[in-house]
């Protein structure tokens, strides 16, 4: 089972080179600690609390490394939350409905 953290970035109350340089080492530290990255969202095969704990843990250890600004790391958080990938839905994909499946053989 997959689960997937979600970290978006404050853009609108932080200029966009911080943040960036925010998100590079996020980027970099969640994947150091396994996760990988699909678009902006961070997907491990862990179940979701060993998940849940990993990701805190990765920012919490950013947050006691780093200094942004003199700053607290979860300041620049505007999301930081985790689902469970089973009910994802791709919605630039068809619908379960609209997949037509033949039982009868062409050959």
């Amino acid at each position: 089972m997959s689960c997937a953290v979600v970290i978006n970035l404050d853009y609108e109350n932080n200029s966009e080179e911080v943040c960036q340089e925010i998100w590079d080492a996020i980027k970099k530290n969640m994947i150091q600690a396994g996760f990988r990255l699909d678009n902006r969202v961070f997907i491990t095969n862990r179940e979701k609390e060993e998940a849940c704990t990993l990701a805190r843990s990765v920012i919490e250890n950013m947050e006691a490394h780093l200094e942004f600004d003199q700053k607290k790391l979860f300041l620049y958080l505007k999301d930081f939350y985790a689902y469970d990938m089973e009910h994802t839905m791709n919605l630039l994909l068809p619908s379960n409905d609209d997949i037509l499946v033949s039982t009868e053989s062409k050959f």
